[in-house]
C-alpha cells in the first residue's frame, strides 16, 4: 500500500514538473513575441477645430525617414475618448501623415502613390459630364474637403520603448517624454482652397443665367511631401449666376460664385510657379436672351488678378475680381420679355460648341 502511494506521488510530481515546464516555455514565447520588447506604444489624439468639421474616420500613415517607404497604415474611428487611438511603432525615424477619412473616401478624391512619401498625392477625379468644353485639357470635379497634417522627426528609441511600457527601472529624458507626446493633439488643416469669383459685365441684361465658365490651367492634385500642388494643368467647369445690377442701372452688374479647388500649379501660396505658356484663364460662355440663343465667348487671363488670403488656422482662400472688356450685345428678348431670367443649366445640354 505504501509503495502504491509513493508511486502515485512520484507520478503526480512528474506531471506537475512537465506542466510547469510547458507553461514556462509558453510564457517565454509570449514575452518574446510581445511588441512591448521591440515597439513603442504611442497614443494618438486629433483636434479638428481648424477645419470646422469632424471626420467619421481618420487615417495615419507612418513613413520611414530612411527611404520614404510606408512602414504602417493605421485607421480608426473618430471618437470622444481621452486617447482616441494607440499604435505600436518599431525602432526607427518616421514622418507621419494624418488626414480625414479612409483612403479614397473623400468625395471626388483618390489617393495615389501612398506606398512612398515622395509619391503620396491626392488627385481630383476626372469629370466627363461637361457642357460645351473650351479646351482639350482634362476636366475635374470640385474636390471634397481634404484636411491633413504632416509630422516630421518622430524617432522611436529603446529608451522610448521602455518608457511607453513603464518597464521597471526605466528612466526617460525630457526628449523622450516629449517624443512620447508627438502624436497628441494633432491639428490637421484644410488643404482645399475656396476661390471667390466676381465678374463685372456690361450688357448683363442680355444674358440668360447661369453663365458657363471654365477655369483653365489649375492644379488637379495635392502632393504631400513638398506641401505643393501638382504641376499638370487641368480645367474645372462651373456655372455663375447671382446676378446683381449696379445701383441705378438695369444693364450693368455682376455675377459671382465660390468654388473649391486645390489652387494653382506648384506653390500653394502664389501664382509664381504658373508657367507663362499656361496662364490661369477664365473662359466665359454666355447664352443670350434672343430666340436664337446666341452664344458669346470671352476669355480673360486672371493669373495676376488673384489674391491669396491665409487665415490663422492655415486655410487659404482665393479671390479674383474681373471686368469683361467687351459688353454683351443688345438683342431682342425671346418671348414675353422675361429676358430668359428663368433659364437653367439644362439649356446648355442642347448646345454643341466646337473647341
Amino acid at each position: 500500500m505504501r509503495a502504491k502511494v509513493m508511486r502515485n506521488i512520484i507520478s503526480y510530481t512528474l506531471m506537475l514538473l512537465v506542466t510547469l515546464a510547458h507553461t514556462s516555455c509558453k510564457k517565454q514565447e509570449i514575452l518574446y513575441d510581445c511588441p512591448c520588447t521591440t515597439s513603442a506604444k504611442l497614443p494618438i489624439t486629433t483636434d479638428w477645430s481648424k477645419t470646422n468639421s469632424e471626420p467619421q474616420n481618420i487615417t495615419v500613415l507612418f513613413y520611414n525617414d530612411s527611404d520614404g517607404s510606408l512602414a504602417l497604415e493605421h485607421n480608426y474611428e473618430h471618437n470622444a475618448k481621452e486617447i482616441h487611438s494607440s499604435v505600436y511603432l518599431a525602432l526607427g525615424s518616421y514622418t507621419v501623415v494624418v488626414f480625414n477619412e479612409l483612403r479614397n473616401e473623400i468625395k471626388y478624391l483618390n489617393v495615389r502613390g501612398h506606398e512612398n512619401l515622395s509619391t503620396l498625392g491626392f488627385y481630383v477625379n476626372e469629370n466627363t459630364d461637361i457642357q460645351a468644353p473650351s479646351t482639350a485639357l482634362k476636366y475635374i470635379h470640385e474636390p471634397g474637403m481634404l484636411s491633413l497634417k504632416t509630422i516630421r522627426n518622430l524617432v522611436v528609441t529603446p529608451e522610448l520603448v521602455a518608457y511607453t511600457h513603464d518597464i521597471e527601472g526605466a528612466e526617460a529624458s525630457d526628449i523622450t517624454k516629449s517624443m512620447y507626446k508627438t502624436l497628441l493633439d494633432i491639428k490637421p488643416e484644410k488643404k482645399v482652397c475656396l476661390l471667390n469669383i466676381k465678374t463685372h459685365i456690361k450688357g448683363l441684361n442680355n444674358a440668360r443665367m447661369p453663365a458657363l465658365v471654365d477655369i483653365q490651367n489649375i492644379a488637379g492634385a495635392y502632393m504631400v511631401a513638398g506641401d505643393v500642388n501638382d504641376t499638370a494643368p487641368v480645367t474645372l467647369q462651373l456655372t455663375m449666376n447671382n446676378r446683381t445690377y449696379d445701383k441705378g442701372s438695369t444693364t450693368e452688374g455682376t455675377i459671382s460664385t465660390t468654388i473649391a479647388l486645390f489652387g494653382f500649379l506648384g506653390d500653394r501660396n502664389s501664382t509664381e510657379d504658373q508657367p507663362l505658356e499656361t496662364p490661369i484663364m477664365l473662359n466665359f460662355l454666355f447664352m443670350l436672351v434672343d430666340k436664337e440663343k446666341t452664344l458669346i465667348r470671352q476669355k480673360v487671363n486672371v493669373t495676376d488678378l488673384i489674391s491669396f488670403h491665409e487665415s490663422l488656422s492655415g486655410f487659404i482662400s482665393l479671390s479674383v475680381d474681373v471686368q469683361l472688356k467687351i459688353p454683351l450685345p443688345d438683342v431682342e428678348p425671346e418671348g414675353s420679355g422675361d429676358s430668359g431670367f428663368g433659364s437653367s443649366i439644362g439649356d446648355w445640354g442642347i448646345i454643341d460648341v466646337p473647341l
